[in-house]
């Protein structure tokens, strides 16, 4: 089976769990035996197709792409200009094409669009969300009809071994030494509700301070949002307590080091991020929103909260006051993802819309 996939986002790109999901995605179809091709507008990959252009220019030159490498069935993680050419292979040539939504849409099309982008769906032979609650948001903000919608839940990223020299490296290259406890916000700078998030999170911390003065907020990635929030620190007089990292190589470092793992935010899918943090045992706080509940029970493998800063910072505070509590949520929420959410459930779940697709 030939699989051409079409994506914003691939390697060394700014991608955030989109790229993490494509990339484990694509080593886990390759595996089961299908010859995949991505064509892609950001990041470097020389044994894939790199098309750098603007959305129009990218539709064109992908659909040529497209007819070069003549795919069996077409996967695609992108907006319009992703959609366009896979539906125009599919009209020149014949193609099962598989639509995938990742992130929450932030505000209602244009009555043109929506017929336009209607039109490219009712073309798709399965659309879909990588969570319920993903699915349902995009029928409520851009009141479209899916036909064939399907969940395609992320598993999570295989976890690699973090030596002690590691650790220590991490605390000193950014200030942390031996301070505790230890908080973590794995890429909450990139989107606008995730960044507004954050801030919660920021000042649930400037309240748990004076209990804990030694605590620290360990927030990852350069995204877009990044210098707002770091100001934001700055005038709630918290940044002596939140380190921001950028972007960095392996999150498995801060993950083994901290305490806590904290996703506050206000809109996603089903963050990746959070299942990595799953996977390694550690005791989660997290808000009530998007497919986050998908994962997450709360008082079972995890504590749900509103995104408010004194019931965020209460529940910190009940964690690190209650270790056994901690560890035993942290157990069940390696449990969970170990039964529920992999890569190979995803990419079998994949193979079998894509096969279904060429039956009908």
């Amino acid at each position: 089976m030939k699989v051409a996939l079409i994506t914003n986002y691939w390697k060394e790109s700014q991608g955030g769990g989109i790229k993490v999901y494509l990339q484990n995605l694509v080593r886990e179809l390759a595996a089961s035996g299908a010859d995949v091709q991505v064509i892609f507008r950001e990041g470097s990959d020389p044994g894939e197709v790199c098309i750098p252009a603007g959305q129009r220019l990218f539709a064109v030159r992908s659909l040529s792409a497209l007819r070069d490498y003549r795919p069996d069935v077409i996967s695609v993680h992108g907006g319009w200009h992703c959609l366009f050419p896979a539906v125009a292979y599919k009209l020149l040539r014949g193609c099962t094409v598989v639509q995938t939504f990742h992130t929450e849409p932030e505000e209602a099309l244009t009555d043109r669009f929506r017929l336009f982008y209607q039109a490219l769906l009712n073309r798709c032979d399965h659309v879909t969300f990588v969570s319920e609650r993903l699915r349902e948001r995009t029928v409520e903000v851009w009141n479209l009809e899916f036909p064939r919608t399907e969940i395609t839940y992320a598993g999570a990223p295989e976890i690699a071994t973090v030596t002690p020299g590691e650790v220590a490296a991490f605390c000193e290259r950014f200030g942390i030494g031996d301070r505790r406890p230890v908080l973590l916000a794995l890429g909450l700078t990139a989107l606008k509700y995730k960044a507004e998030g954050l801030k919660h999170l920021i000042r649930a911390v400037n309240l748990l301070k004076e209990k804990y003065p030694e605590i620290v907020l360990i927030a990852t990635r350069r995204g877009i949002f990044s210098p707002e929030v770091e100001e934001f620190a700055r005038a709630e007089g918290i940044s002596g307590h939140v380190t921001f990292t950028g972007d960095i190589e392996n999150p498995s470092v801060p993950l083994s080091l901290c305490d806590i793992y904290t996703h506050i935010t206000l809109g996603d899918g089903l963050p990746i991020a959070l299942l990595e943090a799953m996977a390694m045992g550690k005791p989660i706080v997290a808000t009530p929103v998007a497919g986050i509940p998908e994962a997450i029970r709360d008082g079972e493998n995890g504590i749900l909260v509103l995104p408010e800063p004194a019931e965020i910072a209460g529940k910190i505070d009940y964690l690190l006051e209650n270790p056994d509590v901690a560890r035993s949520l942290g157990a069940n929420a390696k449990r969970t993802v170990d039964e529920r959410f992999t890569w190979q459930k995803s990419a079998a779940k994949f193979l079998a819309l894509f096969s279904d697709g060429q039956r009908m």
